[in-house]
């Protein structure tokens, strides 16, 4: 009998255990982060090289893996998967998706239109 009580009361604690689990993941939001579309390599020299398209293809091609770099907070976010920002090179961008620690879970990339240059008044 007393064999029979801790064994379902071990099941419900698993079960219980599960429950939670699936909470937290179902608690992940997607959110967005915005930055440039950069090679690894690069990255860490920041906005001097966050436009060089060129370079950022070669890197790549040469096996340097896609990063999204914040000018904002100077942080740098690996993206998975890398297919989601291809064509993005060079690209300032808005990421959705779930972060995880550095890295973002990418779900869209929706391109951010730079502001126009003020004119002169006349």
């Amino acid at each position: 009998m007393i064999k029979r009580t801790l064994l379902s009361l071990g099941i419900c604690l698993l079960m219980a255990g599960a429950g939670l689990a699936a909470t937290k993941a179902q608690t992940a939001k997607t959110t967005f982060r915005a930055g440039y579309v950069m090679d690894a390599k690069c990255a860490p020299m920041g906005m001097k090289m966050a436009t060089n398209e060129a370079c950022i293809k070669k890197c790549v091609a040469n096996g340097s893996k896609l990063v999204l770099y914040d000018s904002y907070t100077k942080k740098i976010y690996q993206l998975d998967p890398q297919s989601a920002v291809m064509d993005h090179e060079a690209h300032h961008v808005r990421v959705y998706g779930t972060v995880d620690g550095d890295t973002i879970h990418v779900t869209s990339v929706k391109m951010i239109m730079a502001k126009a240059a003020a004119k002169p008044a006349s």
